[in-house]
């Protein structure tokens, strides 16, 4: 193809992100197509044909998932590669839902800019590659149907005369010879194609037309074909010799007739060079995709043995370390208990400190232990009957101290009779216990307030609001990133209470979501299926951050 370029669909409802999608992909110098809806990425695919689709997860009105699957039901963009790109919900089980949608990648935002441009060269050059083998393809249809035609008309040609007119209009070589190999007609295109004259060419054998690594396979095909009755012999790829000495590629195909008991042979040729060079093009691009193929599948094993190794060092490191923090958490309460006598102020100073400090150091390894267990999908779900709200009243006792020292006000709001839903009872008052001690944290003393009703599915929705400082907007998509605590706070914390909580709920067949506004306050939104051992049956949706 003389157009070595190709469309790139880029579908995301932030303009911010086209243009920086477009920065990156920018310098490959092909045409990049912008769609900031699923619905105008559908339009798009209505009027061109693209190489890649790069398609964000979390949309409105129609998500990634969906446009996927709508792309995938049309024969025409079927085949068009689809990879998934998202800033959250990287986790397996959502991953392995951009796949079975149609998604042959699936990339985490913020993006690694040389393997983006990887991949998608990789798709580009195969569609590129592709097309030309579809070219290709037709125009050898059409050389085979152009070979067919005239192999039948020199069958058909009885007459001397009529004969002489295909000679004369025939594109292809032909030349004739009798069964002495003695060649008796030449016509203008064997001049041009082995440089002799007409004249001199009728004092020549057949075979010094073909090169001697062939002569031998052409000679017995001929001898075949004086054995047996009139018919045409098989087409053959040989080498076929110039005047000037020069070897040139040739498709030749021969015939027997017999005219009044006179056996005749013709031989028709056709240059085929630049299929052959076409051939070996297209041989080469396999082999460099092939090439590019191991290097990816290469990377991914790394990349796949890297991410184990480090959830077996957390797992590692965090066995070794309980056992010296509990030590230590173990003396210190003696002491401070006066076991091992009465303290002074600034001795009983100096261990609590320690003692609040070895806590925060165990819950942040305890954290660590659960984020590798989740990572390597060593957490089992322990399933069984969970009653709301009682199981929120319950954890509003734990919580109260906490609550008190803050001067905030707890209430709780059913809407309603009870539900029961079939889920991990430890792992959801895990998360619940984690939203209230935020909220009661970072609610600066105002009333945290709490409320539960069932979903359409029969799974039910908890929401616990504050009324403190909110979250920027910004700052909505990091909230639940591993390690980040979001301004100068000086409440304690790991960093990893929300992640954990998020993929807690997403391992319970549920999801996590936030909406916040700056200044007036933060919801988070908890919602759990009917039966946790069946997620799919009433799933809730899966976006995880909106702004208010």
């Amino acid at each position: 193809m003389s157009d070595r370029t190709a469309r790139i669909l880029m579908v995301d409802d932030r303009p911010e992100n086209l243009l920086a999608l477009e920065a990156l992909l920018e310098p490959l110098g092909h045409r990049l197509v912008r769609a900031n809806s699923g619905r105008e990425a559908l339009r798009a695919l209505l009027r061109d044909d693209f190489a890649v689709i790069l398609l964000d997860v979390q949309m409105p009105e129609m998500n990634g998932f969906e446009t996927a699957t709508l792309i995938k039901t049309r024969e025409r963009s079927r085949s068009t590669p689809i990879i998934f790109l998202t800033a959250l919900n990287t986790e397996e089980q959502h991953v392995f839902e951009g796949y079975s949608v149609g998604a042959v990648d699936y990339m985490s935002k913020p993006l690694n800019p040389e393997i983006l441009r990887s991949k998608v060269s990789v798709f580009v050059e195969l569609y590129l590659k592709n097309e030309e083998l579809r070219d290709k393809e037709r125009r050898l249809q059409e050389a085979e149907r152009r070979a067919l035609e005239v192999r039948h008309v020199a069958e058909l040609s009885a007459t001397e005369a009529r004969f002489e007119e295909i000679l004369a209009s025939a594109n292809d070589a032909i030349i004739t010879f009798s069964e002495d190999r003695c060649i008796k007609l030449f016509n203008r295109a064997a001049e041009s194609m082995f440089g002799y004259r007409a004249e001199d060419a009728r004092s020549r054998e057949i075979l010094e037309l073909i090169t001697e690594e062939h002569r031998e396979d052409v000679r017995s095909e001929i001898e075949a074909m004086v054995t047996s009755a009139p018919e045409d012999g098989r087409t053959m790829l040989v080498g076929g010799l110039r005047a000037d000495g020069h070897e040139i590629p040739v498709e030749i195909s021969l015939s027997r007739q017999q005219d009044s008991g006179v056996p005749e042979y013709t031989l028709i040729c056709r240059d085929v060079r630049d299929r052959v060079a076409a051939d070996a093009a297209l041989r080469q691009g396999a082999e460099e995709l092939r090439t590019l193929n191991a290097e990816l599948s290469r990377r991914q094993e790394e990349l796949e043995r890297a991410m184990g190794a480090r959830s077996r060092f957390y797992a590692s490191m965090s066995h070794e370390l309980r056992t010296p923090i509990n030590a230590i958490l173990g003396y210190s309460s003696l002491m401070l208990d006066n076991i091992y006598g009465p303290l002074n102020e600034a001795q009983q100073a100096g261990l609590e400190r320690t003692y609040r400090a070895g806590k925060h150091l165990l819950e942040l390894v305890n954290d660590i232990l659960d984020l590798s267990k989740m990572e390597a999908g060593k957490v089992d779900i322990a399933a069984e009957q969970v009653r709301f709200p009682d199981v929120i009243d319950e954890l509003f006792a734990t919580v109260r101290p906490l609550a008190d020292t803050h001067t905030c006000e707890l209430t709780l709001k059913h809407e309603g009779e009870p539900i029961s839903v079939l889920t991990d009872a430890r792992r959801v008052r895990q998360i619940l216990l984690n939203l209230f001690s935020n909220a009661i944290k970072f609610g600066k003393g105002k009333p945290i307030e709490v409320a539960s009703r069932s979903t359409e599915g029969g799974g039910v929705v908890v929401s616990v609001t504050d009324h403190g400082s909110g979250i920027e907007p910004d700052d909505l998509s990091r909230i639940f990133e591993e390690f980040v605590q979001l301004g100068a706070s000086t409440q304690e914390g790991t960093g990893l209470g929300l992640p954990i909580s998020q993929r807690l709920a997403e391992l319970l067949g549920g999801s996590l979501r936030v909406e916040s506004e700056p200044g007036v306050g933060s919801t988070f939104w908890l919602e759990l299926p009917r039966d946790s051992t069946h997620p799919e049956e009433g799933r809730p949706p899966r976006s995880v951050a909106a702004r208010a």
